[in-house]
């Protein structure tokens, strides 16, 4: 018997009733207030980092999109939001993609120039309130078709629970849309997917004209967080979260399986290197290497206890990853060595991406900020 991910993903659905007429929602700020264009957009907080071609793309706090142009000028761009951003993903140098608090999902497809909704946070609830609602039926379906009386009893449990759920749902329907998602990705311009807090996971086949929750994919009951997706270039998908959480998928993101973690700490990043080794990494600088998709790790010792939040792989093939208090850990991937350093500002890092040889475009707390490498040594 199919068993659905309810307690954390239901945690924070609890949508309204439908009937509620549109007119009748207040329109909650900062959801549909324009992101303020600000003369230092580039020294405030961003969140995420994305690179296509020579140009990059920053998104972070009150709605900020910057983009930097192959000609050294960024530019902070419209956005119809002021929410924060947490994620920027590209297709391709004109498909882009952007995710943040609040159910917030934002398309661009002329390069990062215009950006517009592709679903907000009360449309989320509307959509999350209709899933609820055909869980509610399958359950009663089920119950009435079983003769097993151990079977109707969990099945019973489950419903019981379900209608505690959906019985809080006009509660925070009132308090208005809440849910941030957390991370995006596509596997071309018509499949992707989208994952927020409480284990949710939406998928898109048609470019993101409609979505589907595609949380039951995943066995996460107790809903930890889903923090980041990446892609291997054979189209494996991989999944990575709070408290360890490890999943895989070979179908496109249909379904995911869950994979013995190396770690039962939040994982807040993941990334394949020029040789197809897996690297996922996180809370108090864990990180761990896998050369078989996510069967077997090892334990890579990098010196630092700083949280690890984002990570890229340089053109010479290292492994740069960045965190808390400025810190840059530099890998080999040949050797497992590691070389730890710090940004002169000691603030959070975020994100990072290669902007020339050896050339580091880092964002954070601090906004945009640059880091030069030595060369690596033989290369």
């Amino acid at each position: 018997m199919k068993r659905i991910a309810l307690a954390g993903l239901l945690t924070a659905i609890l949508a309204g009733p439908q009937a509620l007429a549109e007119d009748e929602v207040e329109r909650y700020d900062p959801l549909f207030t324009p992101a303020p264009q600000a003369r230092l957009a580039t020294q405030g907080k961003l969140v995420g980092l994305e690179q296509v071609n020579g140009n990059f793309y920053a998104v972070g706090a009150l709605g900020t999109v910057v983009k930097y142009y192959a000609d050294g000028d960024w530019v902070q761009r419209d956005i119809p939001t002021s929410v924060l951003l947490t994620a920027v993903h590209a297709v391709d140098q004109e498909h882009l993609w952007a995710v943040g608090h609040e159910g917030v999902i934002l398309q661009s497809t002329d390069g990062g120039v215009t950006w517009e909704f592709r679903m907000d946070g009360l449309q989320l609830l509307e959509m999350e309130y209709e899933w609820l609602q055909e869980r509610e039926a399958y359950f009663e379906d089920a119950i009435a078709e079983t003769d097993d009386e151990y079977e109707r009893e969990d099945l019973e449990f489950q419903l019981d629970e379900l209608m505690f759920h959906i019985g809080g749902a006009e509660i925070q329907f009132e308090v208005g849309p809440t849910k941030p998602f957390l991370d995006v990705l596509f596997l071309n311009r018509d499949i992707g997917l989208v994952v927020g807090a409480y284990g949710t996971i939406l998928r898109t086949t048609d470019g993101g004209d409609t979505w589907s929750i595609n949380t039951d994919a995943i066995d996460n009951p107790v809903g930890y967080h889903p923090n980041k997706l990446v892609l291997a270039a054979d189209g494996t998908l991989v999944l990575v979260g709070e408290a360890g959480l490890l999943a895989r998928s070979d179908d496109q993101g249909e379904t995911f399986e869950m994979l013995d973690s190396p770690y039962h700490g939040s994982l807040f990043g993941a990334l394949y290197d020029q040789q197809n080794q897996l690297w996922v990494y996180g809370l108090r600088g864990n990180v761990f290497v896998s050369d078989n998709d996510g069967e077997t790790f090892t334990d890579v010792q990098v010196n630092t206890r700083y949280n690890l939040n984002s990570g890229t792989v340089l053109a010479d093939g290292r492994v740069v990853l960045v965190g808390h208090s400025g810190v840059i850990v530099v890998i080999d991937p040949d050797t497992l060595e590691s070389t730890l350093y710090s940004h002169e500002t000691n603030s959070p890092l975020s994100g990072v991406r290669e902007s020339a040889e050896n050339t580091l475009i880092l964002v954070g707390r601090a906004g945009v900020q640059t880091f030069q490498l030595p060369a690596r040594i033989g290369h």
